[in-house]
């Protein structure tokens, strides 16, 4: 009876440490993924402040359109908003025809 009692518990015991280990490692998983997702998370959020930031100065009009130039050239090279783009060359069009004696 002694040695029954005595493997029945050896058996739990080594369940036990095993679903241990195994709820560990699961969990050690799961927080490396959801760190990972949160590092994308950070990326994009940083990319759309610094798209919006390029977007609202090519927007501004107190800057003169050679100095709007390297925001957008940066927008550009960051695959940016079409808005902004489709901005710029209209204004670069105005700016030409003003220009051309009438």
């Amino acid at each position: 009876m002694e040695n029954t009692l005595g493997i029945i518990g050896t058996i739990t015991g080594v369940v036990g440490l095993l679903v241990s280990v195994i709820s560990v490692l699961v969990t050690v998983h799961v927080v490396k993924w959801q760190a990972k997702g949160l590092g994308i998370q950070a990326q994009e959020k940083t990319r759309t402040e610094r798209l919006m930031f390029l977007t609202d100065r090519i927007f501004d009009p107190d800057i003169p359109r050679e100095f709007k130039k390297p925001f957008y050239e940066e927008c550009i090279s960051m695959k940016g908003n079409g808005t902004a783009v489709r901005f710029w060359l209209l204004e670069g069009e105005r700016e030409k025809k003003t220009q051309q004696p009438a």
